[in-house]
């Protein structure tokens, strides 16, 4: 679905309501946006407002008649088909890790906080669903993307040590986007490396299956930091 016309619809759906400003578009679509693309399968959206997320989804699900319609009550989440597309709905959120579990405990925040808990830069951008206007709460998101640079929002050593996954996420946008890594977090990426063999060979595998190894950069990197010695 074209953006201009996904924001035809919620505009449509939320005038008038309280989530009116406090309602976002972020992630992928916000960052492949800025590089040029204007068609999308799964859209993003996080709502400034306790329970947003809850609260959103069903205000949506009276006005738009989705195909399907998920509730994740652990983490304030809704996930709804519409049409030809996917949208998951949250509020936004601060995230505590326990040593030992992927999995955080959650509690509301606003985008100022939010956006620490978000994995790279350049996802890390918020588009305001009525004036379009851009955020970058990081203060790096647009300058890494111009730079073409994965870089994490916070310490890549506490950031990958919460989630390996993110490991392997980092290596799928160097193959898509034909990115590079910035020092410290490739440097965070090799030393932490062994920690890929904590994840299941679904989560692994659900990764790999996004990478583009056609790339002469992702082979390398995943030799060179170790990661490959250690996925199942």
């Amino acid at each position: 679905m074209k953006l201009e016309v996904f924001l035809k619809i919620m505009r449509r759906a939320l005038q008038g309501s309280d989530f009116v400003g406090r309602t976002y578009l972020v992630g992928g679509v916000v960052r492949d946006l800025l590089l040029g693309k204007d068609d999308f399968t799964d859209f993003d959206l996080c709502v400034e407002k306790r329970y947003g997320g809850l609260k959103l989804g069903s205000y949506l699900k009276t006005r738009l008649n989705p195909q399907s319609y998920e509730v994740f009550p652990r983490f304030g989440t809704v996930r709804m088909k519409l049409k030809d597309i996917e949208i998951d709905l949250v509020q936004t959120r601060c995230e505590s890790y326990t040593k030992g579990r992927r999995f955080p405990r959650i509690r509301y925040c606003p985008i100022s906080e939010d956006v620490w808990r978000r994995d790279f830069t350049i996802n890390s951008l918020y588009l305001e669903l009525f004036s379009e206007s851009i955020l970058d709460p990081c203060g790096r998101g647009k300058t890494d993307l111009q730079d073409r640079l994965i870089r994490t929002t916070r310490d890549p050593v506490l950031v990958f040590s919460e989630d390996a996954l993110r490991m392997l996420r980092a290596l799928r946008f160097v193959s898509t986007l034909d990115f590079d890594l910035e020092a410290e977090t490739y440097a965070a990426m090799r030393s932490l490396a062994a920690n890929v063999q904590r994840l299941s060979a679904k989560a692994q595998c659900q990764e790999l299956n996004k990478m583009n190894f056609e790339s002469r950069r992702l082979k390398l990197l995943l030799k060179e930091s170790g990661i490959q010695d250690y996925l199942k």
